[in-house]
C-alpha cells in the first residue's frame, strides 16, 4: 500500500512540474531576435549606449537628471504641448502599451515615461508635466534649457532643429513640425538601447516591450 502511495504521489508531482513548465512557458514573453524586432518597429542597438549626464527641469522645481533612468526601463519622447497630432497620437500609443502590460499582469513598478519639450522657448515645465500626467498619471513631463535639449537629443538620435532668430514671432513653427517621432528605450543602466519607429501598434509594441525589457541588460 506504501509503495502503491509512493508511486501515485510521484506520479502526481511529476504531472504539477510539467504542468507548472507549461504555463511559465506560454505566459514568460518571448525573446525576440534583432530581425524579428525591426520587422515589429523597433530597432535596438547592437550593444546599450551611454550619454552624458544632463539637467532639466519638471513641475514644483523637481531637477530632473541622469539617475532619473537609474534602475528604471525608460521611454523617453521628445515632444511638446501644441503639437497637432503626432504628439498625441504617440502618448496615446504610450498609455495604450502601458495599459496592455498592466491587464496582463506585468509588473510596471520598475517602467516610466519621460516627454521632453522641444519647444522650450514656449513650454514650461508645469505645462508639460500636466500634458504628460494627462494622458497617464505614471507620465512626467520635462522642460531643457535650448542648449541642453539639443545636447541630450543628438546623443539619442534624436533631430532636434532650432527655431529662427525671430521665433517669438508664433507664426512659425517649421523648427517644430520637422522633429523626429522616434520613442526611445533607456535601459536601467540608464543607458540608450534602441526605438520604436512609428507608425506605433500598442499590440506589437507590447510584445517587443516584453521581450526587450524581460532581457538582463546589466
Amino acid at each position: 500500500m506504501n509503495k502503491i502511495k509512493l508511486s501515485v504521489s510521484l506520479i502526481l508531482i511529476f504531472i504539477a512540474t510539467l504542468l507548472l513548465l507549461f504555463i511559465n512557458k506560454i505566459t514568460s514573453p518571448r525573446i525576440l531576435s534583432s530581425e524579428e524586432l525591426l520587422m515589429n518597429g523597433f530597432y535596438k542597438l547592437s550593444a546599450p549606449k551611454d550619454f552624458s549626464d544632463f539637467s532639466i527641469s519638471s513641475s514644483e522645481g523637481q531637477i530632473l537628471d541622469k539617475t532619473f533612468f537609474a534602475d528604471k526601463w525608460t521611454l523617453v519622447y521628445f515632444g511638446y504641448t501644441t503639437c497637432p497630432s503626432e504628439c498625441p497620437v504617440t502618448l496615446s500609443a504610450s498609455k495604450q502599451l502601458y495599459t496592455l502590460l498592466r491587464n496582463r499582469g506585468y509588473d510596471l513598478d520598475n517602467h516610466q515615461l519621460l516627454l521632453i519639450s522641444i519647444d522650450p522657448e514656449r513650454d514650461t515645465s508645469e505645462s508639460v508635466n500636466n500634458y504628460a500626467q494627462a494622458f497617464d498619471a505614471n507620465f512626467f513631463g520635462a522642460r531643457a534649457s535650448r542648449p541642453a535639449l539639443l545636447s541630450l537629443a543628438s546623443q539619442l538620435d534624436v533631430m532636434v532643429t532650432e527655431p529662427k532668430t525671430n521665433h517669438n514671432n508664433h507664426s512659425h513653427d517649421g523648427h517644430l513640425e520637422n522633429h523626429m517621432n522616434n520613442l526611445i528605450l533607456i535601459n536601467p543602466d540608464s543607458k540608450y538601447a534602441g526605438f520604436f519607429r512609428p507608425a506605433f501598434e500598442p499590440e506589437r509594441m507590447s510584445i517587443v516591450y516584453q521581450s526587450v525589457t524581460s532581457q538582463d541588460s546589466r
